[in-house]
């Protein structure tokens, strides 16, 4: 008896003395929540990306968050004053908040940014800045080959693919750098636009359905 309450009070304050990281932590199991090096180093991302130094955003892209590190809440906003906590319709994701991991969003750098930030700071770091010399806080890695997340809870599986990128957010950048960039932990995809040639069939095919309703009437 004695025994087994000695060895129950060492397994509670080695729960209770765990580091931060470690606790509540959404992404692949084999993950430890150290940094996004690790992150992608899991079962999940098997040698399948390669990192970008610089990444111009335009156009409409989408946008998941696939994982995070534990401790304060981070959320990302498509309006820089948006605030943490505010009760504001263009938050798209707060890591309070993990029913949408795995579900695309939309953003269109051309009108819109997103503004990652942190509870204690820093606020309203714009993505679109990433690659300036003033470093936004970001790391990003480019997927070399397709892969499926399995690890993502309401969802059986997010396949990604080639061309698509992996973003970490560094929170707390601003003020000293501990280097991690696994405080959001987001998959990126750009909108296909349109080329000419499909433009005009889509065109054609739509005054064609135009002239045959107008014909049977």
């Amino acid at each position: 008896m004695k025994l087994f309450i000695v060895t129950l009070w060492i397994c509670l304050t080695q729960l209770l003395f765990l580091p931060q990281s470690m606790a509540g932590l959404i992404g692949p199991g084999d993950w430890n929540g150290d940094n996004i090096d690790g992150f992608l180093n899991s079962n999940q991302f098997p040698g399948v990306e390669t990192s970008v130094s610089s990444l111009d955003f335009n156009g409409q892209w989408m946008y998941t968050a696939i994982g995070r590190e534990s401790g304060n809440t981070n959320d990302i906003d498509k309006t820089a004053n948006a605030g943490i906590g505010a009760l504001d319709t263009s938050l798209s994701f707060s890591t309070a908040n993990s029913s949408n991991w795995g579900a695309w969003d939309t953003v269109n750098f051309d009108i819109e940014n997103l503004f990652f930030e942190d509870s204690n700071g820093p606020w309203n770091i714009g993505l679109d800045t990433f690659g300036s010399i003033n470093d936004p806080g970001f790391k990003l890695f480019r997927l070399t080959q397709d892969t499926t997340l399995t690890y993502l809870s309401g969802n059986a599986s997010l396949a990604l693919f080639v061309g698509d990128i992996i973003v970490g957010f560094n929170d707390n950048h601003l003020s000293h750098s501990d280097a991690d960039y696994d405080d959001i932990i987001v998959a990126m995809r750009a909108t296909p636009v349109p080329a000419p040639g499909s433009l005009t069939l889509m065109a054609l095919g739509v005054f064609g359905l135009m002239f045959i309703r107008r014909k049977s009437i």
